[in-house]
């Protein structure tokens, strides 16, 4: 869930003329179309990003106050199980010891406990409820429903990847679009505090650009990669 910066590119023979770019690789091919309730969206042609009009975007007081409507507890089964898709296909590549962080945790870090139960450590972030970020670098992060959330998703991106350690693990949650849903008429993009939309070949390009493999992907919303090591 946390917060990024809208991207333009200031003409300077036109003064009241801007370039939209896309929020993740800066490209200026896009494809806009009308979503549900007429939002405005964005398609990079590169990176295959989809993203709203920053015109919708909330302001962060009305994002805070979504996100404390969430009733997320350990005490809720369905959430217990709902957060498990992400922790079970990482826990291969996890060992006892290990040091980790729930990036986007929300009010309540119930995935930060969970982690803890295998003997890892784990510490949360969130920049509404938990702002401080650790000193070190993690071995793993899980982003589990935040991606969605992300206004400047290259900026999320770059910080992710400096907090891990090389070797480490990225765990994201984010339901995937592809072409068999029409974007226009998806559920996910209903709510109104989800801004950025990811594809398998926007995947791809994240592992590109910022160093990554795939060492897992259900294809649908669950990836695990790892930072490659820079020899």
């Amino acid at each position: 869930m946390a917060l990024g910066f809208f991207i333009v590119n200031f003409a300077p023979s036109k003064p009241n003329y801007f370039v939209m770019k896309c929020t993740l690789c800066e490209g200026e091919d896009l494809i806009t179309f009308k979503g549900i309730d007429g939002v405005a969206f964005y398609r990079c042609n590169h990176c295959f990003l989809i993203f709203k009009s920053p015109d919708v975007w909330l302001r962060p007081e009305d994002e805070k106050e979504r996100y404390q409507q969430h009733n997320n507890s350990e005490d809720c089964p369905g959430y217990v199980e709902f957060l498990n898709q992400a922790l079970e296909p990482t826990l291969p590549f996890m060992e006892e010891d290990m040091e980790g962080m729930d990036f986007g945790c929300g009010p309540n870090p119930v995935l930060a406990r969970m982690v803890e139960k295998t003997g890892c450590q784990c510490s949360f972030y969130d920049p509404h409820f938990f702002p401080e970020l650790p000193d070190e670098r993690q071995d793993f992060i899980f982003a589990t429903e935040c991606f969605e959330h992300f206004f400047n998703p290259h900026q999320e991106l770059k910080l992710l990847t400096a907090l891990l350690r090389p070797s480490g693990t990225l765990t994201i949650m984010t339901n995937l679009w592809n072409e068999d849903d029409p974007v226009e008429n998806w559920w996910y993009t209903k709510d109104p505090t989800h801004v950025t939309f990811f594809h398998s070949k926007t995947i791809d390009y994240i592992c590109s650009r910022y160093g990554y493999d795939i060492e897992y992907s259900d294809d649908r919303k669950v990836i695990v990669l790892r930072k490659r090591v820079v020899r």
